[in-house]
């Protein structure tokens, strides 16, 4: 899912579930600019939530600017 901040800047929420054990990675998007990613991330920054605890899983809500990519670490993997 996609959104605009108050600023224009285009930015991604993304709603995963982990449990104990399991993570995430985060770096810069495939084929963006490091220096554009550089810039946003210091303007924007990462917002991560967590939005549930149960039965040994937790819900996180991550909300990135676009040139920031996250992902599951099984898919890098994998």
């Amino acid at each position: 899912m996609d959104f605009t901040t108050k600023e224009g800047n285009a930015m991604s929420h993304l709603i995963l579930t982990r449990r104990f054990g399991q993570s995430i990675v985060i770096n810069v998007a495939p084929g963006a600019d490091p220096e554009q990613a550089l810039h946003q991330l210091l303007r924007d920054g990462i917002t991560v939530e967590i939005n549930r605890v149960e039965h040994g899983n937790v819900r996180v809500s991550i909300d990135a600017p676009r040139t920031i990519q996250i992902l599951r670490v099984e898919l890098i993997h994998s």
